[in-house]
């Protein structure tokens, strides 16, 4: 009977040890089970934050939904997205007052450094504005390659808030964001090559139209056209050759460019006419005054190529939107006859 008993005992024992490891084990493989759950999720959001972002190739708020994107998905109570433009970290997207605690974007501006992740928590403020609490931040660069595209950083205002899982997301993350914004600085490129006159880097006629019925329908403000032709430039091709005719119409389009306002839009029109969109003008004294300095740069420009140096000059014709029940084209033909009056009156002068 005693033998029995130890028997019992001992298979108890062993039972209990078994249903002991067996808890454990299932309980390690529950945890796989909640880590791997968590890496799907983690994988499923990064599949989701691409794509949506990849429909919005080309968008000028591609950046912005990125930042607003790293709010919603962290929890974090502020984001901030550098970019990199020769070298340099400029600041694109963020919902801060001041950035100047963002001491690694000045070092790197600085020093050209290589940046690395960190995580930051500190019990005293981080942030230089007193009005601002910041008491955790995660700076994550964007490489694609060893290219850096750019730089995230993410903020809260309570202390270790942000630790080891959120670097591990922003870092997968951060990979499919380098794909994106690449992709976006690619399609932007391709965009705008099919925007821009190769040689005169002004905008192309058909760029130049969709710009201003865009800005017609957004805008009751009167506006100008103004043709610009080049004078006896056929003369100065059979001259000097067409690659000095290339060089003179570059050399006078760069004038015109530089010497219009920020908002005014100028394009190639066709051949050696050049085309300019003023907003917000309704007095012809202004666009005249406006054009005549340039005139007169052009008239006293001096151009050089080889041993010759072929002098130009231009003339205009100015028209302005009468009412808003005329269209562009009417405009444009005005232009085009006060263009032609001027040419046919001497040349080098101004019609409107």
């Amino acid at each position: 009977m005693l033998w029995f008993l130890e028997k019992y005992d001992q298979l108890k024992k062993d039972y209990e040890s078994y249903q002991k490891m067996a808890e454990e084990i299932i309980q390690k493989q529950n945890f796989k089970i909640i880590e791997l759950d968590k890496k799907l999720d983690m994988l499923s959001l990064i599949v989701e934050i691409s794509e949506y972002i990849n429909k919005c190739l080309g968008s000028d708020d591609i950046i912005f939904m990125i930042n607003d994107i790293m709010i919603g998905i962290l929890g974090v109570t502020y984001s901030s997205i550098y970019l990199a433009e020769n070298n340099i970290l400029r600041l694109k997207s963020t919902n801060l007052k001041s950035t100047d605690h963002h001491y690694k974007i000045h070092d790197f501006n600085s020093n050209n450094c290589r940046l690395s992740t960190s995580l930051i928590n500190s019990q005293t403020n981080i942030s230089k504005n007193e009005a601002t609490e910041i008491h955790s931040s995660i700076y994550m660069p964007i490489y694609l390659k060893d290219n850096l595209l750019g730089v995230i950083i993410v903020e809260h205002n309570i202390y270790e808030y942000l630790n080891d899982n959120h670097i591990k997301l922003l870092t997968a993350l951060s990979n499919q964001l380098a794909i994106c914004i690449e992709n976006n600085r690619l399609y932007n490129k391709i965009k705008e090559s099919s925007q821009i006159d190769d040689l005169t880097g002004l905008y192309n006629r058909n760029h130049f139209f969709s710009i201003v019925e865009r800005n017609s329908r957004n805008t009751e403000k009167p506006y100008a056209i103004i043709m610009i032709d080049l004078d006896n430039f056929k003369r100065c091709n059979d001259t000097y050759g067409h690659q000095c005719g290339d060089i003179v119409l570059k050399k006078i389009s760069d004038i015109i460019k530089c010497n219009l306002r920020k908002e005014d839009i100028v394009a190639r029109y066709g051949g050696e006419e050049i085309i300019v969109c003023m907003y917000d003008v309704d007095k012809p004294s202004y666009v005249y005054y406006r054009m005549e300095h340039i005139r007169r740069i052009i008239e006293k420009t001096i151009i050089y190529y080889k041993n010759s140096q072929p002098s130009i000059t231009v003339s205009m014709g100015i028209s302005i939107l009468k009412n808003n029940s005329e269209n562009m084209e009417q405009v444009i033909r005005r232009a085009d006859i006060n263009l032609y009056k001027a040419k046919n009156s001497g040349k080098n002068k101004i019609i409107c």
